[in-house]
């Protein structure tokens, strides 16, 4: 019988209380809530979001609410009126935040409210402001521990990450969850030099991560190895993940950005996409046109709604696509499931087919002339539908005399993803490198 206490607004205590390792879950109680209850909770905190918008006020969603009809928090009934409500992208903060700097009108607590400033890479426009108060933070942390106990990481491992820091928001919050959660946290600087690179390996081969390094710039740590006749797996140790789906079923849904919720969910044994953090959030895949949900397990835009923190999200699109499952699970959790499927801005079209970087990649990736010690390549944008598609990828020596290593990865594109390309083969080092998120596509 569950002790869970419903509640509009979640306490998380500083420190989290000890678990035993041998448990299913880290917080059982949530994790394994009936539906009804749930349910209850859910709809209770949005209420209660809902009313903090409008008595406040928090003037953009205030707009949108309105404009929708809804004037008292009684006139949101459930969930499932949600629908009513228009979405919020990425630039409605940007122009939020330039109309009323430096922080916006879409913000519940006053800057001086808050505990922890970031802001997002800019990857793809300006950078918006991030803000987290302590119950954000340790909202953000208790979901985090849910992924990494799912995952069989438990309190006292090492555990290691190379994200950026100072004003990007997202390494000091992977960071602060893993301390919270109990880790010894190795935080390396991400290698945007060799020297940067190395600094991290020999951290690794000092004190060695129970999890290996997994992330954006593992490709920059298998080629800075090579350079110094290192073994990047025997002797730093780290490890090459399978390559998620691009496409497909797509891979589990793990986030929806910081200035959203960063541990939105994680993937149990079952490997059946990510249990989602359903007691904080409600996680839509919705028709673009219409605004509606789609039928679970077909493909829409990725929309979050968060409550029970301090700041919150109301409808945010994130442009993503995603799709999301309510069967019951075979692990024992109680909540929904997602999957992502890439970027829509990422998303490229040529000879009549849409794609995305990360099946290119996976192409690539079979050609091992190419692929060791790490694959560097970029895609050059199409500018039409008519073939070829032009990719440029490093290899040793940057030429082929025989033909066969082009003709090897042009036969693996057409294989994977039925689109015709030509390879040209560059020097080794010649292509930009990143100690982050690399640039995989450039116009010309």
């Amino acid at each position: 019988m569950s002790c869970f206490t419903i509640s509009a607004v979640q306490t998380v205590d500083r420190e989290p209380a000890e678990r035993d390792p041998g448990q299913c879950f880290w917080d059982p109680d949530v994790q394994t809530m009936p539906a009804d209850q749930l349910h209850e909770l859910r709809e209770l905190r949005l209420r209660d979001m809902i009313r903090r918008v409008l008595e406040r006020p928090v003037p953009l969603f205030a707009r949108k609410l309105h404009e929708a009809g809804v004037t008292t928090a009684g006139d949101i009934t459930g969930l499932a009126d949600l629908e009513r409500l228009p979405v919020t992208v990425k630039q409605d903060l940007r122009a939020s935040e330039a109309e009323h700097p430096p922080i916006g009108d879409y913000r519940f607590v006053d800057l001086r409210e808050c505990t922890r400033l970031g802001t997002s890479t800019g990857t793809t426009g300006t950078p918006t402001i991030m803000l987290w108060t302590r119950r954000d933070l340790r909202v953000e942390y208790e979901c985090g521990a849910r992924n990494w106990w799912r995952q069989g990481i438990r309190p006292g491992m090492i555990v290691t990450h190379a994200h950026p820091a100072y004003l990007y928001g997202g390494g000091p919050l992977l960071s602060g969850a893993y301390e919270y959660f109990g880790c010894l946290n190795i935080w390396v600087p991400p290698p945007d030099t060799d020297e940067l690179a190395e600094q991290g390996m020999r951290m690794w081969m000092q004190v060695k991560p129970d999890i290996p390094f997994v992330g954006f710039a593992l490709g920059r740590y298998f080629e800075v190895a090579a350079k110094l006749g290192l073994d990047p797996m025997k002797d730093v140790g780290l490890r090459i993940p399978s390559m998620p789906g691009a496409g497909g079923k797509g891979s589990p849904l793990a986030t929806a950005g910081a200035e959203c919720f960063a541990f939105l969910g994680g993937p149990c044994d079952e490997h059946n996409g990510a249990h989602l953090a359903d007691d904080h959030t409600y996680v839509q895949a919705i028709d673009p046109d219409t605004g509606l949900e789609v039928p679970d397990g077909e493909w829409g835009n990725l929309v979050v709604t968060t409550f029970g923190r301090d700041n919150c999200m109301i409808r945010y699109d994130l442009e993503e696509a995603c799709r999301v499952e309510r069967t019951p699970c075979p692990c024992g959790e109680t909540s929904s499931r997602g999957w992502w499927g890439g970027r829509f801005k990422d998303l490229m079209s040529s000879q009549g087919r849409k794609f995305q970087v990360a099946e290119v990649q996976a192409a690539l990736a079979t050609v091992p002339e190419v692929a060791e010690p790490s694959l560097e390549f970029v895609i050059v944008r199409p500018k039409d539908e008519h073939p070829p598609l032009a990719l440029r990828v490093e290899a040793d020596g940057g030429s082929d005399g025989d033909h066969t290593v082009t003709q090897r990865l042009a036969a693996a594109v057409r294989e994977r993803l039925r689109l015709e390309a030509t390879i040209e083969l560059v020097d080794r080092g010649s292509l930009p490198r990143s100690g982050f998120k690399a640039t995989r596509v450039v116009d010309t």
